[in-house]
């Protein structure tokens, strides 16, 4: 029977909205009598019943924070006409079959940019004379260049436009594949 009452007052107290407010001197905790067996423990008897206080805050409580939700990475827009670029040059310097030489191809030009003194841009590197040599404006890149071109210069834009490994050079290379080198 105790903890019936007391759990009756703690909900009339929940529900009234004062749980944190201190007690009021009009209500007293229930004495608690001590027993040796739950058979001979007995309820103290309520002389009165008791009194529920409603208690109005002053002002209205600020509204809990909106939980943070994990973001996703912002997305970096890559300017079409480097993708342009980046796509016809694929078509020029590699075999279509070749995905990997791709990503690779297009690292050098992200690092050759990242580096300073190839050119201080993408187009810049690119159209450099005698870099590119299979970057011609007439090449009609497939839907993978343009695939990979995007991927990986976004992937470099996310990356702060670091390098993206060692290599700075390449030169054609037996079975459809280029040979990658750190130096000339």
């Amino acid at each position: 029977m105790k903890k019936v009452i007391l759990t009756a007052l703690v909900c009339c107290v929940l529900l009234t909205g004062c749980a944190d407010q201190p007690p009021s001197p009009d209500i007293s905790p229930l004495p608690v009598e001590e027993s040796t067996s739950e058979a001979t423990a007995t309820a103290p008897e309520i002389s009165e019943p008791a009194q529920i206080v409603s208690v109005t805050p002053d002002e209205t409580p600020e509204p809990l924070p909106e939980p943070e939700l994990p973001q996703e990475p912002p997305a970096f827009i890559v300017p079409e006409h480097e993708i342009e670029l980046v796509a016809m040059t694929l078509r020029g310097e590699c075999y279509d079959d070749q995905p990997d030489d791709k990503r690779e191809v297009v690292r050098v030009i992200c690092n050759r940019v990242s580096a300073g003194n190839f050119g201080d841009s993408v187009e810049a590197v690119i159209t450099a004379p005698r870099q590119f040599i299979g970057y011609r404006p007439g090449n009609i890149p497939t839907e993978n260049d343009y695939e990979i071109a995007r991927e990986i210069l976004a992937e470099w834009y996310a990356g702060g436009c670091q390098p993206m490994g060692k290599y700075l050079f390449f030169s054609g290379g037996g079975h459809h594949k280029n040979v990658f080198r750190e130096n000339y």
